[in-house]
């Protein structure tokens, strides 16, 4: 008996092994090359199976992938072989292979043995050639084009590029290579070039473009766009609504330089950025002062973004009381009325106020309330919340909690960062709100607050003062991107005082007090609309009243005949 079992043992070990140990022929995931350069690509499947059958239970089950093979010894032994695929690209061709083969043993204490092998192997090629674009691109098919921008080319650069791509695939179904090249022909960092990569169209685009205004022109079958810093965004929606205007599209770019401006529509979408301190001379720290302060997360840029826009005035900022603080300036801000200091969303006479966040949450627009400083600071306060006093911590938090369960208000805060870091934090939190917010059909109010202006400013720190404009400008360079690709949106940038008594003299800048003052801070619009702020000298309180009436509403405060609301 022990020499059967024995016998047994044998058999079914040498079988294993004869079976296991064979390698299956040919190994075919190196990728072939192409015999005629991008014109196919080849794809070759083949299926090997190997049944063989003996008598007893006794089954084992391996599954190898590539180079690995893991063995389970409860009975049917498989070994599969499954090459890395990779992604066909221009130029290259890639050979996909399967074999499988299985395995079943079964061995009876008999003197019969059975042995059954069936072997099937199947090969398919299939060839697919290169499909070219109906769309053309004065007279070029759009599939010959390349997107090229300058291998230091800014965020805004790149996503501008990016967008065009995209939105190029999405149209026509054709999906154009982005690249990126070093030129020592000039700063190209704000220029994207659909085309070639040698860059000669750039030496004849040389516009003389001004505040928001970008341009473009076409030569050779090349097309370049160029738009300072953010504006690139403007240019590239420009080039895709005016040109790519679908699968069979046949259209021209000029083979002049021509100067535009950005797209803007009746909007739906409002953006109210404040910068809290920001009196006209801290706007004008960019002159001359720049050399002076490191920030690494600077777009390099020379002045403040607020002076690219088309419209500019004035607003007054007096409280009740007086020289205001943030609170009162906050609260007249966001609800049209003008209060004592320290009222948050509240009345001198302690009556809570309707905010244009409470204004647009009742009319099922979506609403955001962000800033670099606490939630409960003042200024967001103000756009979200109401109390007697902005040192209530607990009522605010309470009254904020109350918005956000009633509107499902976005309050996002707390972004007081200086570094490269600090601002991809703050640029992601931006953009996931804005996405966030755009799932609104109805549109959205968004107020964003840069708080350390001011703080900076009571300690006459003009250093940190400028690092805090920096970030703002940036803030305000990524609102105008998202308004510029979604031009049914409204951005204003107000201060709510000014700080410090900050004076200019050439290119030194002297504060001449710590505390709050009454001097007037600007205004700066864009959008349908923004044109009624443009050279005028209002009180605060006027904003938030035309921003009301934009959306067809009175606020409470319009009763006051004092202050309007501005005029179309």
């Amino acid at each position: 008996m022990k020499r059967m079992y024995a016998f047994i043992l044998a058999a079914v070990m040498l079988l294993c092994c004869c079976v296991g140990c064979g390698k299956p022929q040919g190994d075919v995931s190196d990728p072939v090359s192409a015999p005629m350069g991008d014109l196919s690509t080849t794809t070759t499947e083949g299926t090997t199976t190997t049944t063989e059958d003996l008598s007893v239970d006794n089954t084992a089950t391996g599954d190898v992938s590539a180079d690995t093979t893991t063995t389970d010894v409860s009975g049917t032994n498989t070994t599969t072989v499954k090459p890395t695929t990779q992604t066909p690209t221009k130029g290259s061709t890639t050979t996909k292979a399967t074999t499988t083969t299985k395995v079943t043993t079964t061995t009876k204490v008999t003197t019969t043995t059975t042995t059954k092998v069936t072997t099937t192997t199947t090969t398919t090629a299939q060839t697919t050639t290169k499909t070219q674009s109906k769309a053309k691109l004065n007279g070029v098919s759009l599939s010959e084009y390349t997107v090229v921008i300058a291998d230091y080319a800014l965020d805004y650069t790149l996503r501008a590029a990016a967008y065009i791509c995209d939105e190029i695939q999405k149209r026509t179904g054709v999906r154009l290579e982005m690249v990126s090249d070093a030129s020592e022909d000039g700063p190209f960092a704000h220029e994207i070039v659909v085309g070639e990569t040698n860059r000669s169209i750039s030496k004849t685009l040389d516009a003389d473009t001004q505040g928001m205004e970008f341009s473009l022109m076409a030569t050779d079958g090349h097309v370049a766009m160029e738009g300072d810093y953010f504006v690139i965004a403007a240019a590239a929606y420009y080039f895709i609504q005016t040109y790519i205007t679908g699968e069979t599209a046949s259209t021209s770019v000029p083979t002049t330089a021509t100067v535009c401006e950005p797209v803007v529509k009746a909007p739906k979408n409002y953006i109210f950025l404040i910068g809290d301190g920001m009196g006209v001379n801290q706007t004008k720290l960019f002159e001359g002062f720049r050399a002076d302060v490191s920030t690494d997360y600077s777009d390099e840029e020379k002045a403040f973004y607020g002076y690219s826009f088309p419209y500019a005035g004035f607003a007054r900022t007096n409280s009740l009381s007086g020289t205001t603080d943030s609170a009162a300036a906050a609260t007249a801000l966001a609800t049209g009325y003008k209060t004592t200091n320290g009222r948050v969303g509240r009345d001198k006479d302690k009556n809570d106020l309707l905010s244009l966040t409470e204004l647009a949450g009742s009319l099922g627009m979506a609403t955001a309330v962000m800033s670099t400083e606490s939630p409960i600071g003042a200024t967001p306060g103000g756009f979200s919340a109401h109390a007697n006093s902005r040192n209530d911590s607990n009522q605010l938090y309470t009254s904020q909690g109350e918005l956000v369960d009633r509107y499902g208000t976005i309050i996002s805060c707390q972004y007081d960062f200086y570094n490269v870091y600090g601002m991809e934090l703050l640029e992601e939190n931006v953009q996931k709100t804005l996405t966030k917010l755009s799932e609104n059909d109805k549109g959205f109010f968004l107020m964003y607050e840069e708080a350390h202006i001011d703080k900076h400013s009571h300690s006459n720190d003009a250093g940190k003062t400028f690092k805090a404009l920096v970030r703002f400008n940036q803030a305000i360079g990524l609102f105008m991107e998202y308004a510029f690709y979604h031009p049914e949106t409204f951005v204003i940038i107000t201060a709510d005082h000014e700080t410090g008594g900050l004076q200019q003299n050439g290119s030194s800048f002297t504060y001449t007090t710590g505390d709050h003052t009454p001097q007037d801070v600007p205004v700066f619009a864009y959008g349908v609309g923004g044109e009624l702020f443009d050279g005028k000298t209002i009180e605060n309180v006027q904003i938030p009243k035309t921003i009301a009436r934009f959306w067809g509403q009175r606020l409470a405060a319009d009763t006051d005949d004092v202050y309007p609301p501005l005029n179309p």
